[in-house]
């Protein structure tokens, strides 16, 4: 995806030219357009390549990543493949205006509804606080958190207590990260049970954080570069977590269909 993120700002500022063009009634030049339908393609191939080998880890965090990216587009009522569908049926258009006539444009891929797509880009191009997929990419991949909540010179780090419960915390949680590294291999069952403990270890965090914030001790740096990465993705904290909730519901649907799935061979 990093090929695509750096060539971001020339894609969009000739989607731009182009869109203009279209608008004053000019005929687009052939060579643009067809830079644009290549660019176009080559996202859609680095997106679905960063899909596959997301779905493909073995790891927790990464495959719960994938999660995040459905759910979005679920919803949007999209899916990865029906995205992927659109922008390279896109493409192909861009290519036949391109051509001057000399090449049809391709058809609609099946199932797409045409005027929800133009009312949908209409909506999205008029509302700032919808959700942006290419701004979850490339918040993910840019990595805008850099500092930590606390210091550990805060006045409540004073008490040996609050220490040891922080402590025992981070320990929990790395514990449970560095464990979640082979979280494909795991059983259904164990899969379902992980997930518990993740939920576990946010709801100990929920509490450890607002005490820490009622007394104005975490660290602003850390809240402005956390509110930063949410907006990035037009996001806030109640959406994101929303958006978390059903990305680990997805999670624990394929672990029981996975159950299911084991339970019916067994009986076959």
């Amino acid at each position: 995806m990093e090929r695509v993120t750096k060539a971001t700002p020339d894609f969009a500022a000739d989607m731009q030219r182009l869109q203009l063009d279209m608008m004053t009634g000019e005929q687009p030049d052939p060579e643009r357009v067809n830079k644009i339908a290549d660019g176009l393609e080559e996202a859609v191939d680095d997106w679905e390549n960063l899909i596959a080998r997301l779905n493909f880890s073995n790891d927790f965090q990464t495959k719960e990543y994938a999660k995040l990216t459905q759910a979005h587009l679920e919803k949007h009522g999209q899916s990865v493949q029906e995205l992927s569908s659109m922008m390279r049926w896109q493409a192909g258009c861009m290519r036949a205006m391109a051509s001057g006539g000399r090449i049809q444009p391709p058809p609609p891929p099946p199932g797409v509804d045409l005027m929800k797509m133009m009312n949908e880009a209409q909506e999205a191009e008029s509302n700032a606080n919808k959700p942006s997929l290419s701004g979850m990419s490339n918040a993910f991949n840019q990595g805008f958190i850099t500092t930590t909540p606390f210091k550990g010179t805060e006045a409540p780090f004073q008490t040996e207590m609050v220490r040891e419960e922080y402590e025992k915390l981070c320990r929990d949680h790395n514990g449970l990260i560095e464990f979640g590294q082979t979280y494909a291999t795991f059983d259904p069952l164990g899969k379902i049970a992980f997930l518990d403990e993740i939920e576990k270890i946010e709801e100990r965090w929920d509490v450890f954080f607002a005490r820490f914030s009622l007394l104005g001790a975490i660290d602003q740096q850390f809240v402005t570069e956390c509110s930063q990465f949410l907006s990035s993705m037009n996001l806030n904290e109640e959406n994101f977590r929303a958006l978390l909730k059903t990305a680990h519901d997805l999670m624990r649907e394929d672990a029981e269909k996975e159950r299911n799935s084991s339970s019916s061979s067994n009986f076959s």
